[in-house]
């Protein structure tokens, strides 16, 4: 059973999740920075050891965040982006870290993951979205022969960076909700 603390400290996160998501969807510039923020908000409930919080906070900061953009999700990857890993990775990858899962292991799962994500946006902005790579400057032209490459190179970058902030977002929160919450 869920105690008052950790239902309030989720259903809290989950309107900043909802909030960061809305923002997302509707400012194009800032989707990316929207659901590295809702990460962060998705694991405030796991300072308080609740799992259960976090998954709850995941799926209705998800669901408010649907509700609140309406018909404007089908043109942003910000949702299917959320659902399928900024949001969800975080929680596993911290109750992974408590179960002192072997580290090779832990970022085998994590890179297949935060591969498939990548290539999951990359399809999504070309083949959903119908973007186009051919008024790219003369000096990057060489990308688009490469594009695939590059998006692999780039997932693999994003997630030994996105990794170590989940980690770093861990530390501070447990940090600073000490704090606020007696």
């Amino acid at each position: 059973m869920m105690k008052s603390r950790v239902i309030t400290v989720s259903a809290i996160s989950a309107g900043l999740v909802a909030i960061c998501l809305a923002i997302g969807i509707y400012v194009e510039i800032v989707d990316l920075i929207s659901l590295v923020l809702s990460s962060v908000f998705v694991i405030l409930p796991l300072y308080l050891k609740s799992y259960k919080g976090a998954l709850l906070t995941y799926l209705a900061g998800g669901v408010l965040g649907l509700l609140i953009g309406w018909f404007n999700f089908v043109y942003s990857f910000v949702f299917p982006a959320y659902f399928a890993f900024f949001g969800l990775f975080p929680i596993i990858a911290c109750l992974l870290r408590e179960k002192k899962i072997n580290k090779f292991f832990y970022h085998t799962i994590g890179l297949i993951w935060g591969l498939a994500a990548a290539y999951g946006v990359y399809f999504y902005y070309t083949l959903v979205m119908g973007l186009d790579f051919a008024n790219l400057p003369h000096y990057l032209i060489w990308i688009k022969d490469y594009l695939i490459v590059v998006v692999g190179v780039v997932g693999v970058v994003f997630y030994f960076v996105y990794e170590r902030f989940i980690t770093l977002a861990k530390t501070l929160i447990d940090k600073y909700m000490g704090k606020i919450i007696k």
